[in-house]
């Protein structure tokens, strides 16, 4: 008797809940969109990054940076546009930018049939990084019961405590681009130099090997992979575990660098003496590099 309850129950809403779908209508439904703007723009080679896009009421402009050499007489873009919005020419369709100095003019009709041209603009990238830069600091910032009212935190340069750590301090790294990966990440090569001490910093202090912690620049060769999503590098000095990633920061007119590097994990031997808890208690260490 039960089921028969519901389904008869059932039988009785179907039609009202079918009629009620029948008159769900679409939002946009009679209702034409005046949009007619790039939205986003992928080359199928050699870029670097997401497009830059700005529009203005009157104009807008696309910039894509590739890498040095990229052969443009032939690139196949991916358009996005607004919505119902066409674009000529069509996402899809080769180009040849080499013929007109990287520049071509695309036009985007929305659905209402008004147009605006696009200046869509491929410049080769010149990278903030390449060539050698000097290691001028090595820095920490520490903190010791944190949280706690007899706690202290501090910034001190990594030479306060660990005397070792100023032989880093003449080093050079030398970065260069070789080539963007298809997620537009840029990927080159590192040369970190020694500098005229012929010594690199160990960073033992007192029995403790704090290597784990500050030799976060990797000695020698091997390469790296910049993200520009979240503006790192990451250093592979091509050991399996040994990677590295840091922040890229860049003073006003390049000139400066520097690279924080997270330092966990948070050890402090709490039967040391206060430099040991020091450097146990480090979160962060930075490289501030002068280019050169």
């Amino acid at each position: 008797m039960h089921i028969s309850v519901n389904f008869r129950l059932w039988a009785g809403l179907l039609p009202g809940l079918l009629l009620l779908n029948s008159c769900t209508q679409d939002p946009f439904e009679g209702v034409e969109s005046n949009e007619r703007a790039i939205t986003n723009f992928t080359l199928d080679k050699g870029q670097i990054g997401v497009a830059e896009i700005t529009r203005t009421p009157t104009e807008g402009t696309v910039t894509v940076y590739v890498v040095k050499g990229t052969d443009l007489s032939s690139v196949v873009p991916r358009i996005e546009t607004s919505y119902k919005a066409k674009v000529d020419p069509a996402s899809g369709v080769a180009t040849n930018f080499a013929a007109s100095n990287g520049i071509r003019t695309y036009s985007v009709t929305s659905e209402t049939g008004q147009a605006r041209e696009w200046k869509v603009q491929i410049k080769e990238y010149e990278s903030d990084m390449d060539g050698t830069w000097k290691v001028t600091n090595l820095q920490f910032q520490y903190f010791i019961g944190e949280g706690e009212s007899w706690g202290w935190s501090g910034t001190k340069k990594v030479a306060d405590n660990i005397a070792d750590a100023s032989k880093e301090n003449d080093n050079t790294i030398e970065f260069k681009v070789t080539g963007v990966q298809p997620d537009g990440k840029l990927e080159g090569t590192y040369d970190h130099k020694a500098g005229p001490d012929n010594a690199y910093a160990d960073f033992n202090f007192k029995g403790t090997d704090y290597s784990y912690k500050f030799r976060r620049l990797p000695k020698g060769q091997g390469t790296w992979v910049r993200d520009f999503t979240d503006n790192t590098i990451t250093f592979n000095p091509g050991q399996a575990g040994q990677t590295k990633t840091a922040t890229l920061e860049f003073s006003f007119d390049k000139s400066v660098m520097k690279m924080p590097f997270n330092v966990q994990p948070y050890d402090i031997d709490w039967n040391g003496e206060g430099n040991k808890m020091e450097l146990g208690g480090a979160k962060t260490t930075w490289y501030t590099l002068q280019k050169i």
